[in-house]
């Protein structure tokens, strides 16, 4: 099946006090976890929109280490995994508010695009508060 040319992610954090996180947050997908850390930014701050993009012109911190072209993914591998987002919380502090997350898998052949779409639309009620407390996983959907 087609080679993944590249990951974008945009992830969107809650504007409600103490919604934002300096915990690490990590992008499963394709049996492996990607770290999401943009070089020189402060991400997942209150109320921003943080966009990420992994393998050809990344933008995170460490990129040959978060580069789904080595050893190369495939569309078929993304079909074979669970896709989620992982925070990596080591004290209830470290909580995060997720407004919502997007992910379009770029191939050579064609995108496919993740999301949690419970998540879509306005109001407290369509986000999702991740940590100690809360679990620390939330598994994406494919939208076909």
């Amino acid at each position: 099946m087609a080679d993944i040319e590249k990951i974008n992610i945009e992830v969107l954090t809650g504007d409600e006090p103490n919604a934002g996180t300096d915990a690490l947050v990590y992008l499963g997908i394709g049996g492996r976890e990607f770290l999401l850390d943009n070089y020189n930014k402060d991400d997942f701050r209150r109320g921003d929109r943080n966009y990420f993009r992994l393998g050809r012109d990344s933008t995170v911190t460490h990129p040959s280490e978060n580069d789904p072209s080595a050893p190369r993914l495939t569309l078929d591998d993304v079909d074979r995994h669970p896709v989620y987002l992982r925070l990596n919380a080591q004290v209830e502090s470290d909580d995060w508010l997720l407004d919502n997350v997007w992910v379009t898998v770029r191939a050579d052949d064609g995108d496919l695009r993740y999301g949690r779409f419970a998540l879509d639309g306005p109001g407290g009620d369509h986000a999702i508060w991740l940590g100690l407390r809360a679990g620390l996983v939330l598994h994406l959907e494919c939208e076909r």
